[in-house]
């Protein structure tokens, strides 16, 4: 899709400024993983629950990345973060209606505790596209409710325990979630949602280079606990989902977009070089609150054509407060909320809301996000970009 593309460059190049430096004198630490994943497709909706149940899904995938070299306080103020691109393939054992898919994302992790010196604990998150769905089609495919399109975006979790097996090798072992959706930019969109286990085995190039670890020698600096202040503006669009009982319309799902704008006010506390959390207030100006679509036919041409009526304009506003978590990194950082409508505009979506994004600074304290909002942990609503600014304190 072409948000995603975008952020693929976006933060691609965000992260090769933050590594840049000394990396001609040091190489910077490669590896190369494959992996295998065992799990089971939650029935979140019709298409994949009763007799459409699907027992269990596979996939594999072959990972290329770099990590932090642990020549420099960051890295480990920051968990040794790693990050990649990924080549992913899934079997969901539906080749029929689902296809055999494909996705490309990115990951980066970093490293949570140690648990023995040659055992920790760390995290992994996954951000992509994927490719080659068999979607929604009225004649062809009915039923499948969960993809509207051949491409969808690919939004995964991890973790695991990473032992050191020798020299280049180390054993990951885990566990993750995976959800595919097209953020409703079509519909229907019900998307697919996955848990599984997994196992991994990473090979390391440059083990030969001499990198100094300071780790004992030098500690990051004191950390100043501070208050921030975010500012940010939405844009995004969205297709509706319409009653068609007495209308005359072939099909419940638009193919009008409608557009949707916001404004979002955060306070955070920033206590840590890695965490930052606080409260959010939320306001969305949504176009297809409260409209209404029929088939009529043109009195004068003859023709039929689908029209529609937007909503009442006050109607169109919602207003929502939430509850935000932020992790950091030295270029970008991952964060969540979630959030209830106190004033709740559009009636076909829930009041209470969860939105999940990555947070790039452009130039000092001016930077923009790319997420997914979504209701009920798993119905899509909109994907977005926001453009802001954080106020210090």
């Amino acid at each position: 899709m072409r948000h995603v593309l975008i952020l693929y460059l976006f933060l691609i190049l965000s992260c090769l400024v933050a590594s840049a430096g000394d990396s001609i004198q040091i190489k910077t630490p490669q590896f190369i993983t494959v992996n295998t994943n065992e799990g089971v497709v939650f029935p979140t909706n019709d298409f994949v629950a009763g007799e459409y149940k699907i027992p269990h899904y596979s996939s594999y995938s072959i990972k290329y990345g770099f990590s932090a070299r642990g020549d420099d306080w960051e890295d480990y103020a920051y968990g040794m973060p790693y990050m990649g691109l990924s080549l992913y393939f899934a079997n969901f054992y539906r080749e029929k209606d689902l296809g055999r898919p494909f996705s490309l994302y990115l990951f980066q992790g970093a490293q949570l505790y140690t648990l023995k010196p040659k055992l920790t604990l760390h995290y992994e998150w996954n951000l992509g596209s994927s490719f080659n769905w068999k979607y929604y089609d009225p004649f062809d495919n009915p039923r499948n409710v969960a993809v509207g399109s051949s491409v969808n975006i690919h939004v995964g979790a991890n973790l695991y325990l990473k032992w050191k097996l020798y020299k280049s090798f180390d054993l990951h072992l885990g566990a993750g979630v995976t959800h595919f959706s097209n953020g409703a930019s079509t519909l229907p969109n019900k998307g697919l949602n996955m848990a599984s286990m997994f196992v991994e085995l990473v090979y390391n190039f440059n083990t030969n280079e001499e990198t100094p670890r300071l780790k004992g020698k030098i500690t990051p600096p004191s950390y100043k606990k501070h208050k921030v202040h975010d500012l940010m503006f939405l844009i995004s669009s969205r297709h509706a989902k319409v009653d068609t009982l007495g209308t005359g319309l072939a099909s419940e799902f638009t193919q009008r977009k409608f557009k949707v704008l916001g404004v979002s006010y955060s306070y955070m506390f920033s206590n840590s070089y890695r965490y930052k959390w606080g409260l959010g207030v939320d306001g969305i100006y949504d176009e297809s609150s409260g409209m209404t679509s029929w088939r009529e036919r043109h009195p004068e041409s003859g023709q039929t054509f689908d029209r529609v009526k937007l909503g009442d304009f006050p109607d169109r506003f919602s207003l929502g407060l939430s509850v935000k978590g932020e992790m950091m990194m030295p270029a970008y950082s991952v964060f969540a909320n979630l959030g209830y409508d106190i004033i709740h505009g559009n009636k076909r979506d829930k009041r209470f809301y969860q939105i999940l994004g990555v947070k790039v600074y452009l130039r000092n304290n001016l930077f923009a996000t790319f997420g997914i909002r979504a209701t009920n942990f798993g119905k899509a609503q909109f994907l977005y970009w926001n453009l802001g600014y954080t106020f210090k304190q």
